[in-house]
């Protein structure tokens, strides 16, 4: 709900108005590194700043020192971070099932008070800063700029993951612009009006399945299949939403950030739904995780699909912290690898001629992009509920 409170629709329009009135690169540098500071002490508390200062404090010296060890380091500090604040609850309560020993030990001495507010985003960004400087690219050489980089406001809580090598170009050429873009600023609040009709219509469908899905069982098929769409649809709308205010806010600074969604409901099978749904964290699972474990060309394909297999249980976990996540990341996991697998098989009929007719393609489109909208959405069930409650609402739809 940050994005759609009045401080920060206050803050957003204040904050452009100064911004575009300082002449200088410096003093712009300045209040954008302000402007993140309080917009994170506003949203976080004062507590959650010095994880994300001192971190970035970390990944900034250990990528200058341009050594492998200091890097390694830098990794390591990072990740662990992400680790103990997001998932010690999670492990200890997992533990305090598992050995009856412990279940008489209160695990809130270890679990953090306080999670700092976009840690798998401004941690993702750093993990990416220090990979890629250890592949040879150039690192930051303004501390400023990094703090910039790995707290600027606008996607530091619900994205798109930025790639430094892509945002240091774009900051750099807004700092020294003499004023602000008409089509910057125009392309900005529309993208800000989207993402707000976007809110609006999840938050309604969120009070609509906030009174239906208790009693899901009593409606009709119709409306339960109503409910199926408006579960797919509210995390479209929601995920989407909080992308498009992000990049609206940043292009009004003349700041371009990457696309995160692009009409995932239209895709004809899961692999172009992962190039369409949530694109900065699925480009990033692929280059710093999946590609790192051998990606499609170590080992067979026991191995590749081992890889995709752990590359999306950790994406699954990346969103939250409960085994709900763990099984919507296997199962899309399993999904690319039928998928591959299916399309790896050299069927007979792709040779018969009939295949090429207009009105079959077309229907094999058809027949692939509702095979491929209900696997995604049966997915949403397991994301959003327990997995008894997410297989009692899909046997639902069937049932009369």
């Amino acid at each position: 709900m940050i994005f759609t409170t009045f401080w920060f629709l206050f803050f957003v329009v204040a904050f452009c108005i100064i911004y575009w009135a300082f002449p200088s690169r410096l003093g712009r540098s300045l209040l954008l590194a302000a402007a993140n500071v309080v917009f994170y002490v506003h949203f976080a508390g004062l507590a959650s700043l010095a994880p994300i200062v001192i971190l970035a404090l970390i990944a900034f010296l250990c990528g200058r020192a341009k050594r492998n060890i200091y890097i390694y380091v830098g990794l390591g500090l990072s990740i662990c971070t992400l680790l103990f604040y997001k998932y010690t609850a999670f492990v200890m309560h997992n533990l305090a099932h598992a050995i009856p020993s412990l279940q008489s030990y209160s695990p809130a001495r270890l679990v953090p008070v306080v999670v700092p507010l976009g840690i798998s985003f401004f941690v993702f960004e750093f993990v990416h800063y220090l990979a890629d400087v250890k592949a040879g690219s150039k690192p930051i050489e303004n501390p400023l700029d990094f703090l910039n980089f790995g707290m600027f406001f606008p996607t530091l809580v619900a994205g798109p993951i930025k790639r430094y090598e892509q945002f240091l170009p774009a900051l750099n050429k807004s700092l020294s612009a003499k004023m602000a873009a008409a089509g910057d600023l125009q392309q900005g609040l529309l993208r800000i009006a989207s993402g707000f009709a976007k809110k609006f219509v999840a938050d309604n469908i969120s009070f609509y399945l906030a009174a239906v899905v208790p009693s899901f069982s009593s409606q009709t098929l119709l409306t339960r299949w109503i409910i199926f769409a408006g579960i797919a649809f509210r995390v479209y709308f929601d995920f989407s939403g909080y992308s498009d205010m992000a990049i609206g806010v940043a292009r009004m600074m003349g700041i371009v950030v990457p696309e995160n969604f692009r009409w995932p409901y239209i895709s004809t099978n899961i692999t172009e739904f992962w190039r369409r749904w949530h694109i900065s964290l699925s480009t990033w699972i692929r280059d710093y995780l999946f590609y790192p474990l051998g990606g499609n060309w170590t080992g067979g394909k026991i191995r590749q699909s081992f890889n995709l297999l752990l590359a999306f249980t950790l994406c699954g976990l990346w969103h939250g912290a409960a085994w709900n996540f763990v099984l919507w990341g296997l199962y899309h996991g399993i999904g690319m690898i039928a998928h591959r697998l299916f399309t790896s098989i050299p069927w007979p009929w792709r040779t018969v001629r009939i295949w090429t007719a207009t009105e079959v393609r077309l229907s094999l489109i058809a027949i692939k992009w509702a095979l491929t909208t209900f696997f995604v959405w049966a997915g949403w069930l397991l994301f959003f509920y327990p997995p008894r409650q997410a297989l009692a609402l899909l046997v639902g739809l069937f049932n009369e």
